[in-house]
């Protein structure tokens, strides 16, 4: 099931900042783990990107359940 695209903020307390991926990727399956997370968190933003600097790649989770669900 599709929701509205969103990112994380900021890496989780328990994330040393140097692990931290220079983009997060965004979420839009409500059925992704990570994403469900994320929200919990509070830590988070809409993707609505308006530049090509702004873009974000999709989170894997949320392709895998998109495959799963059109097979």
């Amino acid at each position: 099931m599709k929701t509205s695209p969103f990112f994380r903020l900021s890496p989780p307390a328990t994330e040393s900042p140097a692990a931290k991926p220079v983009r997060y990727p965004y979420h839009d399956d409500d059925a992704c783990p990570i994403g469900q997370e994320v929200k919990r968190s509070g830590e988070w933003r809409p993707y609505k990107p308006t530049r090509l600097a702004d873009t974000r790649v999709r989170c894997s989770q949320c392709i895998e359940l998109g495959y799963s669900v059109a097979r």
